[in-house]
């Protein structure tokens, strides 16, 4: 406590370099040595021809399709059409389940649109537990036969 009154009864009169140097004289213990982490690197690091590209990461579509198959493995389609927020969890599921990176979801969307109702929108009125009615968005997934490619043209 005697060191903190010296040390506001002289720094009234002095200035700053002055002040600091009479806190380091008073508190010794408070000053630290500047360490190595602190210094900036005095060279560029070296670049890195060996390492191997990163993997290349499935498309949108890709995701789209995969994302298809996973709802027709994985989930009971007799309820009628998905909303928008189960396809999300969907997507989340299956996203972990392969140990995908995520990709954005408005092209992954645009993509999975196209799959199941073409170039249009699908929106439903739906009540809620407490009675109130909200129009969202779902997604009606098709019959598996409907997606299946036309394998008769590739057999020709």
């Amino acid at each position: 406590m005697r060191s903190v009154r010296n040390i506001a009864g002289l720094a009234n009169g002095w200035g700053a370099k002055t002040q600091t140097a009479a806190a380091v004289e008073a508190i010794p213990e408070l000053v630290s040595e500047p360490t190595l982490a602190c210094q900036a690197p005095t060279i560029a690091p070296k670049r890195r021809y060996h390492l191997q590209p990163a993997p290349k990461q499935p498309s949108a579509k890709e995701h789209a399709e995969k994302l298809l198959a996973w709802i027709y493995a994985n989930v009971d389609l007799t309820d009628g059409p998905i909303t928008h927020a189960a396809i999300l969890e969907f997507y989340t599921e299956m996203i972990i389940e392969l140990d995908w990176t995520p990709r954005p979801w408005n092209p992954v969307a645009h993509q999975f649109r196209l799959l199941t109702t073409g170039n249009r929108k699908a929106y439903a009125w739906i009540a809620t537990t407490t009675g109130a009615v909200h129009r969202l968005r779902i997604y009606p997934i098709p019959n598996r036969a409907a997606v299946a490619p036309d394998t008769t043209r590739l057999a020709a």
